[in-house]
Parts: C-alpha cells; structure tokens; sequence
C-alpha cells in the first residue's frame, strides 16, 4: 500500500512530536480505528459502568430427627397438631430448597458477571 509523501510527512510530524517511536505500529492503529469509525459509524458508545454487587445468602440448614414412640392412647388434639407440624416443617424444607436453588442462581450471575470482557473487536 502506498501512502503520499504529504501524509507519511504528517504523520512522522506528529509522532516526533508527541514522542511516538514505533511510528509503524501507530499508523497501524490508527488504520485500525478509522476503519471501525468507518464500518460503525463515529457515534460514541456509552460507557457502561460496572457495579459488582456481591450478595451473601446464609441459608441454615434444619436437621429433623423423628424418634418414633409407641403410645398406647391416642389423642386427637396431639393428632392435629402433630399434623401441623408435618405440614409446617415439610413448607420449611420447601424454603430452604428454594433458598438454596437461588444461593446457586446468584453465584453463577456473580461469575458471569466477573468473566465478562470489556474489550473491542481489536481487543483494544
């Protein structure tokens, strides 16, 4: 590729002129940009800030141990409440299943959200 005289001048100006030693490497970088300006346009991009909010779930966990006792007299009102009971911890195992399913949702976001690449398509 031949470049004119007039421009290789200007460009070796301006190095000389803002320090830049590896003029090749520069004129290939500035190729580089004023392509992508090119191909997408000169609009500037937003910028998107990053805020890498780390949420700890502490999620206990309810050990039952049932000890079966035999009794001879059966009483209805210790029958319901038994019942009650079942009821109530079978919807704490359901809680704990559910904390414990979205403690695995936020640490899976949490590293999406580390292994993202904030680089362009020249990985500038």
């Amino acid at each position: 590729m031949e470049i004119s005289k007039q421009l290789k001048d200007e460009i070796w100006d301006y190095c000389r002129a803002n320090d830049i030693s590896n003029i090749d490497e520069f004129m290939i970088k500035v190729l580089k940009q004023g392509f992508t300006i090119e191909k997408y346009g000169s609009t500037p991009v937003p910028t998107i800030k990053e805020n890498i909010v780390e949420k700890i779930v502490e999620v206990e966990k309810v050990v039952e141990v049932i000890k079966e006792v035999p009794i001879n007299i059966v009483d209805m009102e210790m029958d319901k409440k038994i019942k009650n009971y079942i009821k109530l911890a079978e919807l704490g195992e359901k809680k704990l299943r559910e904390c414990s399913d979205l403690s695995d949702v936020l640490r899976k976001e949490l590293e999406l959200e580390k292994n993202k690449n904030k680089r362009d398509l020249y990985g500038e």
